[in-house]
């Protein structure tokens, strides 16, 4: 069987070749005006979301970072809270010391003013009573003497007597 250019020719069927050439102008022009600019859209899509996403990756760790930050922060507040509680305690039994020193020092203050005062009412009460002594000493003479004294007389007899009653008589046992 030998084929022949010319039966070729009539055989094909010019239809299909003009479809076939069709089709290849419209993948050219497909390729061309669609195929390029739909490929740069959606490399640049593409890119748009990748850096998007490494920008949300970097958002994350800052994210992450600032959270330890909080933590680091938190934990450093809390030690500071123990220490400022720790701090007033400390001070509170300070001033708690103080208050008892201050109140110790203002009782004996009091008890010395108030000893004082006892040994001055003493004091008093003993040349009150010297002088009761000597009253009695000297109404004891009068009657002895059966006269009554001068008052010169009377008094120097008082001061002799209140010069010899014995102090350690007179003071009272504590």
């Amino acid at each position: 069987m030998s084929f022949e250019w010319g039966t070729i020719v009539k055989s094909i069927n010019w239809t299909l070749v003009f479809n076939l050439i069709n089709f290849a102008i419209l993948l050219y022009l497909l390729k061309r005006l669609l195929f390029r600019p739909a490929i740069e859209y959606l490399e640049k899509r593409r890119e748009m979301i990748a850096s998007r996403m490494a920008s949300a990756r970097k958002s994350e760790e800052e994210a992450a970072a600032l959270a330890e930050d909080r933590v680091k922060e938190l934990t450093s507040a809390r030690e500071r809270s123990v220490e400022i509680v720790e701090s007033a305690q400390a001070r509170s039994s300070e001033m708690i010391e103080e208050a008892k020193s201050q109140a110790k020092a203002e009782a004996e203050r009091i008890l010395a003013g108030a000893r004082s005062r006892l040994e001055q009412e003493r004091d008093e009460m003993i040349r009150d009573l010297k002088a009761a002594y000597a009253e009695i000493a000297v109404l004891g003479v009068e009657q002895i003497l059966d006269r009554e004294v001068k008052i010169d007389d009377h008094r120097r007899l008082l001061d002799r007597l209140v010069a010899e009653i014995d102090e350690d008589a007179l003071k009272v046992r504590s």
